[in-house]
């Protein structure tokens, strides 16, 4: 297969050479897509990357620079986006930027807000993002919201500047969307330990799952990045709604979207720690905290006050005959 893919890189570069105008990632990505298609169907999945950098090299081999880029091209014909959300990351959004930019994506949206670093300088020397700033503070999550809005991409990957997530990790993530899931979400579930380990907010992602009916789910949210949705999944949730991602997910769940993994990166490790996400009660697991009674409180509201735990022990109807002059709580 890798051989295979060599040639037909080689024969596209020679069959259909780029434009002197046209972004050639891009063109590379259209001719793998064009030309790979029964060797991308034929080979196993961890076989992906192996073959995919064979079409690559074979294209670079007849060009005359020489030069192989180290890119990263997508198993999809779909268009793919990308929305970063960034406030003091100076020392890592031009990594998470970077990385993208090693994929042909469609958009790269970066939302710079409340930064009192370089944050917004360092973005701006990218070549393909697309910078929305905002001198004030939105709040932890609303440029997942904002970003969301003014995509037009097929698949949408959400990531925060301060991780950097490699651009072959990310493939998953847009191949479980691509494949039919409308929600893929990152598997922290091997990460957090037994039952005993868990804090507050790990088991209430647990519980609004299990309160949907989707004990698979286990501890894995929409408030972890890296994750990915569908242009299905962003119009029936509502991009607005994405600003709360415990929300969203209820929304998801019992709007029937189809919800999954789309990976396992152990993002724990990698998120920087600061003054309002460590600690006892400390601001973001409050807001956390707060985001998941929110969802909760809707998906009530939109199923019933108990959701899956139906009352089988009391018997209300006994209740119907007593005198409510004695009993002023019934």
């Amino acid at each position: 297969m890798k051989i295979l893919a060599w040639k037909l890189g080689r024969s596209a570069a020679r069959s259909a050479p780029v434009a002197d105008d046209a972004d050639i990632l891009q063109h590379v990505q259209e001719l793998w897509i064009r030309e790979s298609g029964l060797v991308r169907k034929a080979m196993a999945v961890n076989k992906y990357m192996i073959v995919m950098k064979a079409f690559v090299d074979g294209y670079f081999s007849v060009l005359p620079s020489g030069a192989i880029p180290d890119w990263v091209l997508l198993p999809t014909d779909k268009k793919v986006a990308a929305v970063v959300m960034a406030m003091n990351e100076e020392l890592s959004i031009m990594s998470t930027i970077q990385e993208l930019e090693r994929m042909p994506l469609h958009e790269i949206i970066v939302v710079v807000n409340g930064s009192t670093d370089a944050s917004l300088m360092m973005a701006r020397t990218s070549g393909k993002a697309i910078i929305l700033h905002y001198n004030e503070a939105l709040g932890h999550d609303v440029g997942r919201a904002i970003g969301a809005k003014i995509t037009t991409s097929d698949i949408v990957l959400f990531l925060d500047a301060d991780i950097p997530v490699a651009a072959e990790q990310l493939l998953s993530f847009v191949k479980a969307t691509n494949r039919g899931l409308d929600v893929a979400l990152n598997d922290l579930s091997g990460y957090v330990g037994v039952f005993s380990d868990w804090d507050e907010i790990t088991i209430m992602k647990y519980f609004l799952n299990r309160s949907n009916r989707r004990d698979d789910l286990k501890i894995n949210s929409m408030t972890a990045v890296p994750h990915a949705l569908s242009r299905r999944a962003i119009e029936i949730i509502g991009s607005a709604n994405l600003a709360v991602p415990p929300k969203a997910q209820a929304i998801a769940l019992q709007r029937g979207l189809r919800m999954g993994m789309g990976g396992s990166i152990n993002v724990f490790k990698k998120n920087r720690h600061r003054k309002d996400n460590v600690g006892a009660n400390n601001p973001v697991s409050q807001l956390i905290m707060g985001d998941h009674l929110e969802a909760l409180g809707w998906a009530m509201r939109e199923e019933s006050p108990r959701l899956k735990y139906t009352d089988h022990l009391r018997k209300r109807e006994r209740a119907k005959g007593v005198n409510k002059h004695h009993h002023p709580d019934l």
